[in-house]
C-alpha cells in the first residue's frame, strides 16, 4: 500500500492481535471466564484504591487516545462488570460492555487488566478479533502500554490484511489518517487516505473521500500544502489524494495574486480532464466559473534548437522527445502547438519576435546563441528555460532545464561519500573544460570538508607525457620490484573524454595502484555502448548522468515506445525534450513577475513525475539530483556502491599480498 511507514518503528505480524487459543480450552474458558473476570475486575478495584493512580500521558493531539474515556474510569470498571456477568453471550450490548472495559482498564493505567478482558472479550466469540471495535480497543492498548510507533503501525497493519472484511480495514485506515492529521504529519494522512480511496469502490464513496481531502488540504496553509507535495515523492498530481492537494494549493495561490492564472489554469485544467474524480461535475464547473471570470489561457511553446548543422542530431532528439509528450498530452487534454525554430538560420530571431501571446521558450542549446538573444534584448519579455549548464542572472531574466557542473561533482562526491571516500586527487587536461571543471569538483570536496592533496595537469595533446603524470599523481617511480608509497587519496576525478580516459587508465595499473575510484564528467555518457572498453580498467571507475536507459517507470516506457514508433530510440536529449513539455504542462505560460515564475517552477516540480534525474528550483535556480554510472562495453549501469566497495576490498588484500611478496625477496 501507499502509507509510508517512516516514522514506524514496530512491525507486527499479521496473525499477532490474535491471542492463542485452543479448541479445548476455549469452551472451559466460557464457562468460568466471566465470573472470573468479574472477580479480577473487583480484585483491581480494590487495588487501585489503595495504590497511587498512574498518570497516563498520551502523545500531543486534539483528542489524545481515541476512544472511551469514563469520567471515572474504576466505577465504570464495575459498572461494565456486573453487566457482563449478568448478560450472556449474544446481547448485543456486551461489545460496548467489553470495548468499555478494556479502555478503562487502559486509562487506569492497567495493562495486564485489559489485555486480560481483550483475551477474555476474544474467547466468547472467535470473530471478535475480525471485528473493528476490539482491533482498535488492542491498538489503544498498544499505544499506552508500547508507544505510539506501535499503534500506528497496528493500525496501518490492519488496513492491508486482505483476510479481514473491509469495514474493519476501512475503519483502521480512516483512524490512522484521523490520528496522523491531528499529529500535523499531513503527508502520512493523505496517504492513508489515497490507500481507502483506491480500495473502495462506488462513486459515492470516492466522492466522500475527495470532499474530505479537500476540507483538510483548504485548512492547510500554503507552506503546509507545499510541504505535503515536497514529501509526495514524485506522486502523480492528477490522482487522488494529491489532486485535492494540488487543486487547493492553487486555488489559495489565486486568491492572493490574480494574475497568477495563467500558471495556475494548467494544474486545474489538468486535475479536471485527466484527472481520476468521483466528483468531476464540481472540478469543472468550478474551473469553468473561473475560465469565465479571469479568462481562456493561450499557451504559447517554443523549442529553440539546432535543427541544421553539427549539432542538429542532437536538436532532433529533443524535438522528437518533445513530439512524443505532445503525443500523449494531445489525447487528455487541449496541448498547445509546438513551434520549432532553427537557431541555425539567420532569422531565428525575427521568427522568435513574431510568435503572438508571448511565448515560454524552452532552449537555446548552445552558448553563442544565448549571447545573441541577450544581446538583442528578448530574455527581459520572454522566459527562457535554456538547455545550458549555466546563464547569467538565473532567477531574474534566465532559466535552465539542465544540469550543472556543480551537479556532477555534487553527484560524484556524494557517491564517493557512501564509500567512506573523502579524499581525492584531480587529473586534469590543461584545457578550458578541464580547468572549469577542476575548479568546480574542488569548491565542492571543500565544501563537503573532503581533502584534496593532489592536483595535476597535463598536456592532452602530447601522449607521451602521459605516463609521467600520472606516476607523478601517485608519487610512483619506475624502481623495480619496489612498492609505491601509499597515496594521500582513494579517488581521482579525470575530467576528460572517453576517448582519453581509456589511455590514462591502465597507466594506475602500470604503477600497480589498481584500488582508486575513477570519477569522470557527464560528457563519459555520450561515448558509452561502442565497444572496446578494457573492463579490468573500468571496473571502479563512476560517472554522473540525467538519463538511466534501464529505468523501467511508466514514463520512461511511455518514450521508449514513442521514439520507437517515431523511428528513433530514447537517450537523455530525447528524455529532456520529453519532460519539458510535460513540465511546461504543469507550469503554464511565463507570464508575469519573475518572482511568480520562480514560484510556479518550484510548485511545479514538486508535482512533475520525472523521466529524467528529477529537478528542483530554489529561488529560480535549478538544481539536478544526477543519477550515478559505471561504464561498461555495452553502454552504462546504475552504479553499485557494494559492487565498488567489493571490488576495492578484494584489490586492497591483493596489494597486501604483493607487498609481503616484495618484502619477502
Amino acid at each position: 500500500m501507499a502509507v509510508r511507514a517512516r516514522s514506524f518503528e514496530i512491525r507486527y505480524d499479521r496473525n499477532e492481535p490474535q491471542f492463542p487459543t485452543s479448541r479445548s480450552s476455549r469452551t472451559n474458558i466460557m464457562r468460568k471466564g466471566v465470573r472470573f473476570l468479574l472477580l479480577v475486575l473487583l480484585c483491581a478495584l480494590a487495588l487501585a484504591s489503595c495504590a497511587p493512580q498512574k498518570n497516563i500521558v498520551f502523545a500531543p493531539g486534539r483528542t489524545g487516545l481515541p476512544g472511551h474515556k469514563a469520567q471515572d474510569p474504576r466505577q465504570a470498571l464495575e459498572k461494565y462488570g456486573k453487566y457482563l456477568a449478568a448478560t450472556h453471550p449474544g446481547d448485543p450490548a456486551r461489545v460496548e460492555a467489553w470495548k468499555n472495559t478494556v479502555d478503562s482498564a487502559i486509562q487506569l493505567g492497567d495493562y495486564a487488566l485489559a489485555e486480560k478482558s481483550l483475551r477474555q472479550w476474544q474467547f466468547e466469540s472467535g470473530k471478535t478479533v475480525a471485528s473493528w471495535p476490539w482491533n482498535q480497543s488492542h491498538a489503544h492498548l498498544l499505544w499506552a502500554s508500547k508507544g505510539r510507533g506501535a499503534y500506528t503501525a497496528y493500525l496501518s497493519n490492519l488496513m492491508e490484511r486482505k483476510d479481514l472484511e473491509w469495514p474493519t480495514r476501512e475503519a483502521a485506515g480512516r483512524e490512522l489518517s484521523g490520528h496522523f492529521w491531528e499529529h500535523g504529519e499531513y503527508s502520512l494522512a493523505f496517504d492513508a487516505m489515497g490507500f481507502l480511496y483506491r480500495n473502495t469502490s462506488g462513486a459515492s464513496a470516492k466522492g466522500a473521500l475527495e470532499s474530505d481531502a479537500l476540507a483538510r488540504a483548504e485548512s492547510l496553509s500554503p507552506d503546509e500544502l507545499q510541504k505535503v507535495l515536497d514529501s509526495s515523492l514524485g506522486a502523480d498530481p492528477t490522482t487522488y489524494p494529491w489532486s485535492t492537494v494540488v487543486w487547493a494549493q492553487s486555488m489559495k495561490r489565486l486568491d492572493r495574486d490574480k494574475d497568477s492564472w495563467p500558471s495556475v489554469w494548467p494544474s486545474l485544467s489538468g486535475i479536471v480532464n485527466s484527472g481520476e474524480l468521483a466528483n468531476r461535475d464540481f472540478f469543472a464547473g468550478s474551473l469553468h466559473t473561473l475560465e469565465q471570470k479571469l479568462g481562456a489561457v493561450r499557451q504559447s511553446l517554443v523549442l529553440l534548437l539546432p535543427l541544421s548543422g553539427p549539432y542538429s542530431k542532437v536538436g532532433w532528439q529533443i524535438a522528437k522527445g518533445a513530439d512524443c509528450a505532445w503525443r500523449e498530452n494531445k489525447a487528455l487534454s487541449a496541448t498547445p502547438e509546438i513551434k520549432l525554430i532553427n537557431t541555425e538560420s539567420p532569422t531565428f530571431l525575427e521568427e522568435l519576435q513574431s510568435i503572438p501571446n508571448t511565448p515560454l521558450v524552452g532552449g537555446p542549446l548552445r552558448k553563442n546563441v544565448w549571447e545573441k538573444i541577450r544581446m538583442a534584448g528578448l530574455n527581459r519579455s520572454i522566459r527562457f528555460l535554456t538547455f545550458l549548464p549555466s546563464v547569467e542572472d538565473e532567477g531574474r531574466e534566465a532559466w535552465r532545464f539542465f544540469s550543472s557542473p556543480e551537479d556532477q561533482a555534487r553527484a560524484l562526491v556524494k557517491g564517493c561519500n557512501l564509500l567512506g571516500i573523502t579524499s581525492f586527487a584531480i587529473l586534469h587536461p590543461q584545457d578550458r573544460f578541464g580547468m572549469a571543471m577542476t575548479s568546480v569538483f574542488q569548491d565542492e570536496v571543500y565544501s563537503t570538508g573532503g581533502q584534496l592533496p593532489v592536483v595535476r595537469g597535463y598536456d592532452m595533446d602530447n601522449p607521451p607525457t602521459w605516463t609521467k603524470a600520472v606516476g607523478a599523481v601517485l608519487g610512483a617511480s619506475d624502481a623495480k620490484n619496489s612498492m609505491n608509497p601509499e597515496p594521500p587519496f582513494q579517488a581521482v576525478f579525470l575530467p576528460d573524454s572517453m576517448f582519453r580516459v581509456q589511455q590514462l587508465a591502465p597507466l594506475f595499473h602500470y604503477y600497480e595502484e589498481k584500488r582508486l575510484v575513477l570519477l569522470g564528467p557527464q560528457a563519459w555518457s555520450q561515448s558509452m555502448g561502442g565497444g572496446g572498453l578494457e573492463m579490468q580498467y573500468f571496473d571502479l571507475a563512476v560517472f554522473p548522468g540525467a538519463w538511466d536507459p534501464s529505468l523501467d517507470s511508466g514514463n520512461a516506457a511511455r518514450l521508449r515506445q514513442g521514439m520507437i514508433e517515431g523511428g528513433g530510440r530514447a537517450d537523455m536529449w530525447a528524455a529532456l525534450g520529453y519532460d519539458f513539455v510535460r513540465f511546461t504542462a504543469l507550469l503554464g505560460g511565463g507570464q508575469g513577475s519573475a518572482e511568480n515564475f520562480n514560484l510556479s517552477l518550484a510548485q511545479s516540480a514538486s508535482r512533475m513525475p520525472w523521466t529524467m534525474a528529477p529537478m528542483h528550483w530554489t529561488n529560480g535556480r535549478v538544481r539536478q539530483e544526477l543519477f550515478l554510472f559505471q561504464p561498461t562495453p555495452s553502454g552504462m549501469v546504475r552504479a553499485s556502491m557494494d559492487k565498488i566497495r567489493n571490488v576495492r576490498a578484494q584489490r586492497q588484500g591483493q596489494r597486501e599480498e604483493r607487498r609481503t611478496q616484495l618484502s619477502g625477496q
